[in-house]
């Protein structure tokens, strides 16, 4: 039971005065309504009925009482690192009659991981996860709250942060396209103020800007989702009538950085479908992925360009290479937009097995939507050069029960001026221009994504029947660990996600049913790419540099843990199909 015998109200607050945690440093602003009296007023201004909001430190439980004393808030979920604020943080709720916030201790990092050190000081609002800034009484050892989970369980609204500079990269790669609002406490003392312009930067490229009513100069500022312009892209107006398409044009964009064992039959499988134009954006390769698409670009396959975050000084890759996409030529002549990534390959099982035989499948529509289906490791360890669509056939159920049946999508989007805005996993539409005609994987129409724009995925069931999208997250276990100290571990902060691993391991079918369509490919390569001797040499090398990198990560002890860890996890055995290697790996 907290011991107190004093109750301050601050913003009209009630907080239990503990002087041990209350020093006189904060009690005076606090008496005084000063003491994030800022955020208070934001959060009571913007807050609207519905939202869900996640806060990310929570100090003495202040703006968690706020948020949860708006009337018909649906959620708070707050996560505090230093333990000794718990009683207290709980005790306020209490004081105030607020029983909807949901408190976590914890540490937000970028991604879900070990436990990580934080370093407590006699001013909790020193506490950090560095312990070289000032002087700290003792360390502790902290859960991890991955972002990115933590916004795929509460789908916030609105979020608020104030984590003593670990704002800097938290933010990066996490999907903000549901969020309308944040609250964010910048430490330009932590990071300089170069590091406050990349964390603006990381937010404009995800559409969250300042709001015009910030104080300047303040280290607490107010971001806003700024509301879509009506025209915005270069898309001309079209309807149904246009249907069906001739020849249609498809193009799909992408970012790549060193996947160059995997860009060929990538490449030849969606060419062979009918995918007429690809752009990749690329940064940082080490392994020879950018030569390769500079020798594919050569001969007319794709465009490469480096990717334009690089010019704001931006991590987000992702969001701003999407962005600058709306405005190329090929978008501007194109039916049809795709984003997606090297590991996902576009499954038709109707007709001949192409994107035209979709289209005449189906009908007319706006989006069509397809459902992922993940493959697993299929039981090995090791890389081998390959086929994955050969070497990996075994996948989660495609019937999943009722409460396994939410998976993630991306979309065929034609492009009209009836869309809003292109995003990796959907596009947003506009609703003022006629109904919007929106389909799943069976051609059957779903009003989900419209409802909700901050959805991504849905309820899968009985959505494969014409296209689904196959998904190769992981490849063997040695492969993911690469991809891995790829894409996660040279960002500060980030680790290798076990539970990504084990959420995505699956082996429930076998059933893929693309020996036509891998054949195509095949033909496909043998025509255009396996006759060209410069880039397949530039192929062998970048085969040669993931093996040398996997040789170098199984003698570093931090990744020959995490790929203990792995093995120790069950491996389904499963037949396997037979790899095929060399000179042979795409013929």
């Amino acid at each position: 039971m907290l011991a107190y015998d004093e109750v301050i109200t601050s913003s009209g607050v009630k907080v239990p005065f503990v002087p041990s945690i209350i020093t006189p440093k904060i009690e005076r602003p606090m008496r005084n309504n000063r003491y994030e009296g800022g955020e208070c007023a934001a959060l009571r201004r913007i807050l609207r009925p519905g939202d869900r909001v996640l806060e990310l430190g929570a100090g003495v439980g202040l703006l968690s009482t706020v948020a949860g004393m708006i009337e018909g808030i649906e959620s708070v979920t707050t996560v505090e690192a230093n333990p000794d604020l718990i009683p207290l943080i709980v005790e306020t709720h209490r004081l105030n009659g607020v029983t909807c916030v949901d408190l976590r201790n914890g540490v937000a990092t970028p991604e879900d991981g070990p436990e990580i050190d934080f370093y407590l000081r006699p001013d909790f609002w020193a506490s950090s996860m560095e312990p070289d800034s000032r002087p700290f009484t003792r360390a502790v050892k902290l859960r991890r709250w991955g972002l990115k989970s933590l916004i795929a369980e509460v789908n916030p609204t609105v979020i608020v942060c104030d984590i003593e500079g670990g704002e800097k990269g938290l933010f990066d790669g996490a999907d903000l396209s549901g969020v309308r609002a944040m609250v964010v406490e910048f430490h330009p003392k932590v990071y300089g103020d170069k590091g406050v312009t990349q964390i603006m930067g990381v937010l404009a490229a995800k559409g969250i800007t300042l709001a015009p009513r910030n104080k300047e100069g303040s280290t607490v500022q107010l971001l806003e989702r700024a509301d879509p312009k009506p025209h915005a892209l270069p898309f001309p107006p079209r309807s149904f009538r246009d249907w069906p398409i001739p020849d249609p044009r498809v193009v799909v964009a992408t970012c790549m950085k060193d996947e160059g064992p995997f860009i060929l039959e990538w490449l030849a499988w969606h060419k062979a479908m009918g995918v007429t134009d690809i752009t990749v954006f690329t940064n940082d390769c080490s392994d020879g992925t950018d030569l390769i698409l500079d020798r594919l670009a050569d001969l007319g396959h794709v465009q490469h360009l480096p990717n334009p975050a690089f010019a704001l000084d931006s991590t987000a890759f992702q969001p701003v290479a999407l962005n600058y996409a709306h405005q190329l030529r090929a978008m501007r002549a194109a039916d049809f937009f795709i984003s997606m990534d090297v590991d996902e390959f576009i499954n038709v099982t109707c007709g001949d097995h192409s994107l035209s035989a979709l289209f005449d499948r189906v009908g007319p529509f706006d989006v069509l939507s397809m459902s992922e289906v993940n493959h697993g490791s299929n039981g090995q360890e090791h890389y081998q050069r390959g086929w994955m669509t050969e070497l990996f056939p075994a996948h989660q159920t495609t019937s999943p029960g009722k409460f396994k049946s939410r998976r993630g999508v991306k979309s065929i989007v034609r492009l009209s001026d009836r869309v809003e805005r292109l995003r990796n996993h959907r596009p947003d539409m506009r609703d003022d221009l006629g109904p919007i005609l929106w389909l799943d994987g069976s051609g059957r129409i779903t009003g989900h994504f419209l409802a909700d724009r901050t959805e991504n995925g849905h309820d899968c069931r009985r959505s494969f029947d014409l296209a689904r999208l196959e998904h190769f997250p992981l490849r063997s276990l040695d492969s993911y660990l690469a991809k891995m100290y790829r894409g996660d571990v040279v960002i500060t902060g980030k680790q290798v996600s076990r539970t990504y691993w084990r959420t995505r391991n699956k082996q429930d079918e076998n059933s893929t049913g693309y020996e036509e369509q891998l054949k195509r490919s095949k033909a496909w390569f043998k025509t255009h790419l396996a006759k060209d001797k410069p880039l397949m040499a530039l192929h062998d090398t970048a085969c040669a540099a993931h093996e040398a990198k996997i040789a170098e990560l199984v003698r570093d002890p931090v990744f020959k843990e995490r790929r203990d860890w792995a093995l120790a996890e069950a491996w389904v055995d499963e037949p396997q199909a037979e790899a095929v290697t060399g000179s042979e790996a795409a013929e």
